[in-house]
């Protein structure tokens, strides 16, 4: 893997992977930013891994659902480096004919077994995640990988 940024003005940079680009920007708070920052990109990301997972696992236990949405939120500490101290997780599966049960099961292997993303930012810092199905929590429990 490789990626590659160049400054742009300001906190604003260019970033480029695998030939694509995008926007990293932590602007002031009078500046209009560019891009997301690089600490919503990581919560970016980390939605997308186990999205990815979940879409894996919920097609081979022929979970039939009309759509899947993931949110990230973290808080961060007070004092520099200000890092995440706690990052929370919504699985929101929605569908008429969906076993919870099996989007549990899904979302859970990949918060304990398969989400390279997850398992390294569970080693910095705590990660909840809460299963909706249909607007209904089902599940809640917390990210642990061996």
């Amino acid at each position: 893997m490789r990626a590659k940024v160049h400054r742009i003005d300001g906190h604003h940079f260019k970033f480029e992977v695998r030939g694509m680009q995008g926007d990293i920007d932590v602007a002031a708070p009078e500046v209009k930013a560019q891009g997301p920052s690089p600490k919503e990109l990581i919560l970016a990301a980390l939605c997308g891994c186990t999205g990815t997972d979940i879409i894996d696992l919920m097609a081979k236990f022929k979970v039939t659902y009309e759509s899947l949405e993931l949110e990230a939120r973290a808080g961060l500490t007070d004092k520099h480096p200000k890092i995440f101290n706690r990052i929370d997780l919504t699985y929101s599966v929605k569908g008429s004919e969906i076993d919870a049960t099996q989007v549990v099961e899904a979302v859970k292997r990949s918060t304990h077994q398969y989400s390279g993303t997850a398992a390294m930012l569970s080693k910095a810092v705590p990660i909840f995640y809460t299963v909706q199905v249909n607007g209904e929590t089902v599940a809640t429990d917390q990210a642990q990988f061996a």
